[in-house]
C-alpha cells in the first residue's frame, strides 16, 4: 500500500507563490508570470490565489489583474519576527540583571492555569535556591505567584480563589490575598519574604503586552541575608524599568503596523 505524503501540496504551493514575491522582490505578479517561475499550471495558481485571496493574505489589482500581498501576511510576519525579538530582549535583560545581583533570576508565565518556571539564569554564589526550570509556580503565595495572579482576569481569578479555597485559607487568607494582588496590580511590582521558601526574598514584576494583558513575570529571588532595603529598591527599580521598556516597545511596534 503506498504511503500517503504527510504533506498538502496546495498549502506548499501557496507558500511557494508568497516567497515568490520576495524572490523576485516585485510588488505585483500576473497567474502566467508565477506559473511560468514555478513550473505549475496556470489553474492551478489560479486558485491558489484564489484561496489566498480568501483570507485575506493577497488582493488582486482591478486594473491589470495582477496580486500582490496584503498587511495580513505582513503583519503576521512581523508578529513572528517580533516574538523572537521579545525572547532575546528578555533573555538579554535576564543576563544584565545576573551579572549586576548574581542572584537566581528566573522567568515565569501561566500554562493550562498553572504558573511555571519557563526560563532561568542560576546564582553563582555558595548560598542560593536550589531550582530547576519547569519548576510549578503557587499562584497564592510569593512575589512571583502573586504577581501572575494579579494580572489575571477577574474570571480567571474568581475560578481560582473558587477551587483553592482550602489553600489559601490555610496560608494568607482570601481577604488578604485579594488585599495583596490588588496591590500588585496597582504598584506593578511585589516583594515577599519567606512566603514560598524560609529565609527566600523575591522581588518581582510582570512583562505586559501593549493591551497590558499579561505575558510572564520576572523575578529576582535569593537569600534574604543578602536582600538588604537598599538592594530590594534597587532590583525593583531595574524590574520595573525592564518591565515598562517592554510595554513600550510593543505599543511602539503597534503603532507601525
Amino acid at each position: 500500500m503506498k504511503k500517503e505524503p504527510q504533506y498538502i501540496n496546495s498549502i506548499c504551493r501557496a507558500v511557494e507563490i508568497i516567497e515568490l514575491f520576495s524572490k523576485l522582490q516585485e510588488k505585483e505578479l500576473g497567474v502566467s508570470e508565477i506559473s511560468k517561475q514555478l513550473g505549475i499550471h496556470k489553474t492551478t495558481i489560479f486558485r491558489v490565489l484564489k484561496t489566498l485571496e480568501h483570507v485575506g493574505w493577497i488582493a488582486q489589482n482591478s486594473e491589470n489583474s495582477k496580486y500582490r500581498l496584503t498587511t495580513s501576511i505582513l503583519k503576521a510576519s512581523i508578529g513572528v519576527r517580533h516574538n523572537f525579538n521579545l525572547k532575546e530582549i528578555i533573555s538579554a535583560e535576564m543576563e544584565k540583571l545576573s551579572k549586576k545581583y548574581n542572584e537566581n533570576i528566573i522567568l515565569t508565565t501561566i500554562v493550562d492555569k498553572i504558573g511555571v518556571w519557563i526560563n532561568m539564569i542560576k546564582s553563582t554564589q555558595v548560598l542560593s535556591e536550589d531550582v530547576e526550570s519547569g519548576y510549578t509556580v503557587p499562584l497564592h503565595i510569593g512575589a512571583t505567584g502573586k504577581t501572575l495572579l494579579a494580572f489575571q482576569s477577574d474570571e480567571f481569578k474568581k475560578d481560582f480563589f473558587r477551587k483553592h479555597s482550602v489553600i489559601i485559607s490555610e496560608k494568607l487568607g482570601k481577604k488578604k490575598l485579594m488585599e495583596d494582588i490588588e496591590k500588585i496590580k496597582k504598584e506593578r511590582y511585589s516583594i515577599s519574604y519567606s512566603e514560598v521558601t524560609e529565609g527566600v526574598t523575591a522581588v518581582s514584576v510582570p512583562i505586559l503586552d501593549d493591551t497590558h494583558k499579561l505575558l510572564y513575570g520576572l523575578t529576582i529571588s535569593g537569600p534574604s541575608t543578602r536582600f538588604s532595603e537598599e538592594r530590594q529598591l534597587a532590583m525593583k527599580e531595574d524590574l520595573l524599568g525592564i518591565s515598562y521598556h517592554i510595554e513600550n516597545e510593543l505599543k511602539a511596534l503597534k503603532s507601525k503596523l
